[in-house]
């Protein structure tokens, strides 16, 4: 029985080692928010649209989706792009918007934190609000 598993283990090596192994054409990257306009009334049940910037880094980078992470009435929010990897990717710093669609579910205080990248330190950077929802 052991020999089955030492020859399935070295053919399992021997197939995944790939020499011609190239980088995937697309990636995900996560970007930094650079602005957020946020409403001042929000309701239960409806949906807001909160208009949040980033910069493209280069030309190669689109918009893919939010990164949105909910705990209790927290939120953490970043750009999510999808980067093409082929061919010349000259560097680009124009500012897009895309709207973020809250709908919150429950009367409250949402604490919504935007990632602004990280400092020399390495430490992730968020910019805060709170955002009350009364009716």
């Amino acid at each position: 029985m052991k020999p089955i598993f030492l020859i399935l283990a070295v053919s399992f090596l021997i197939v995944s080692c790939n020499a011609d192994y190239q980088e995937p054409e697309q990636t995900l990257e996560t970007l930094p928010v650079s602005q957020v306009a946020m409403p001042t009334q929000y309701a239960k049940d409806s949906i807001t649209e909160i208009p949040v910037s980033y910069i493209r880094p280069t030309v190669c980078h689109s918009f893919y989706d939010f990164y949105y992470y909910r705990e209790n009435l927290n939120r953490t929010v970043a750009i999510i792009a999808l980067k093409q990897n082929s061919g010349n990717c000259p560097a680009s710093q124009t500012t897009y918007t895309m709207p973020l669609k809250f709908k919150p579910a429950a009367l409250g205080t949402y604490h919504f934190k935007f990632w602004t990248g990280t400092n020399a330190s390495g430490v992730d950077q968020y910019t805060e609000y709170d955002a009350i929802v009364n009716h």
